[in-house]
């Protein structure tokens, strides 16, 4: 798919200036817990650098797959070389956590009609429902924050709008990995176990004055399928990085600091921007015959 004209779209600084932009990213950030705290094996399937982006490339590159173009098969090869070249993980653990998908029921190693020899790496429902939730709540910040005229396709799933939207998403695989290295202090906590979601865990409770007694290590790794030591490794890197001070009380106290909300927020921002112009490329895509909208994006929009 190539991409001649971009649309107007929201901007990182335009985002970050709006007056409810802390609202927006609260509403991420309970959107991301609602999806994955005390739903331990999801979590682990998912909330980490490597798993997270193979999850978003099979849906992708499934999205832009045409039979009558072999270049567009989603293979495991093509799999493990699209993931791979994010930076994230190696061809051989990909090769190994496209294997968890499977067992966990999320992806299908079919055969392809056309020769039979090559299996094609394939979602199956639960990872295309899966998905659509994912969808939900990176849009949900922007629908706080811009609710007229709002992103109701992705709002309530619509399967069609997800796949032109995924398909859209493929042409942009470069800048997400620039993205990444823009924003390597909070992405070094995504390809932490468990790193991202402590991390959200701890801004949800600060915004409600729940840090000040301490907290729990063993209960907020509980939440998230991680061990006590591993959030407690969490916290020290944190430290060592600005984003938090610790005690070493045996119930620690932990207050964030102005660095990793500035961090996070422009992170946050940068990620809404992009999701708001692969929303209005989706838009025009389907705006003169939905049911061509593959077809169309394939050549060009």
């Amino acid at each position: 798919m190539q991409i001649t004209q971009l649309p107007i779209h929201r901007s990182t600084e335009e985002i970050l200036a709006q007056p409810r932009f802390p609202a927006a990213r609260d509403a991420l950030i309970d959107a991301m817990l609602a999806l994955y705290e005390h739903h331990p094996r999801l979590n682990r399937l998912l909330q980490e650098a490597a798993r997270n982006l193979l999850f978003v490339l099979i849906m992708c590159l499934n999205a832009r797959y045409d039979e009558n173009d072999r270049s567009t098969w989603p293979t495991l090869q093509l799999v493990m070389r699209s993931t791979a070249a994010q930076g994230v993980a190696s061809e051989r653990r990909i090769h190994g956590l496209v294997n968890q998908f499977v067992k966990a029921g999320y992806v299908e190693l079919k055969p392809s009609a056309r020769d039979r020899r090559v299996r094609l790496v394939t979602p199956t429902t639960k990872m295309v429902a899966e998905d659509q939730n994912w969808l939900r709540s990176h849009y949900t910040p922007l629908q706080v924050l811009f609710p007229e005229p709002g992103y109701d396709f992705i709002m309530r799933g619509d399967p069609e709008f997800q796949m032109t939207q995924r398909l859209i998403a493929s042409s942009f695989l470069e800048a997400s990995r620039s993205l990444l290295a823009e924003h390597a202090s909070i992405v070094r906590f995504m390809m932490r176990e468990g790193g991202m979601m402590t991390l959200l865990k701890l801004m949800a409770l600060d915004r409600r004055g729940k840090l000040q007694g301490g907290v729990s290590y063993a209960d907020i790794g509980g939440r998230f399928g991680v061990s006590r030591t591993q959030v407690r490794k969490i916290a020290q890197e944190a430290a060592s990085v600005g984003f938090l001070s610790v005690s070493d009380d045996d119930r620690p106290v932990i207050r964030l600091t102005p660095d990793l909300y500035k961090a996070f927020d422009r992170f946050t921002a940068a990620g809404m921007s992009g999701h708001d112009l692969i929303y209005q490329l989706a838009l025009q895509t389907m705006a003169s015959s939905p049911a061509d909208a593959r077809a169309r994006a394939r050549s060009g929009v």
